[in-house]
């Protein structure tokens, strides 16, 4: 089997790259803060409304910030661990090209 050898990377594309994904995480992170906010409103709703009937659009409101926030969370937190871990290597490739 031959073994080919990667071609070598542009530095300014990778640049652009951990640019793009810098980018990404900063949605990401602001995604991760607005879900946190939503939930601590949905929560402090649910104690306000207490046992009182709930319109079909205020339950949809509590269920998708009360129940699916660990869901949602989860996901969001994922994306933030491979998107760091990207960066990392980006980081590591630059530094490689620099040396």
């Amino acid at each position: 089997m031959i073994v080919q050898k990667p071609e070598p990377l542009d530095m300014e594309i990778l640049r652009d790259i951990a640019a793009d994904m810098r980018g990404e995480l900063d949605r990401v992170e602001e995604q991760m803060a607005d879900l946190t906010r939503e939930h601590k409103r949905a929560l402090a709703l649910k104690q306000i409304f207490g046992v009182d009937p709930l319109t079909r659009d205020r339950f949809n409101l509590l269920h998708a910030n009360i129940d699916q926030y660990p869901g949602k969370m989860a996901e969001l937190r994922e994306e933030e661990r491979l998107l760091t871990r990207w960066l990392d290597r980006c980081r590591d490739l630059l530094e490689q090209k620099a040396a």
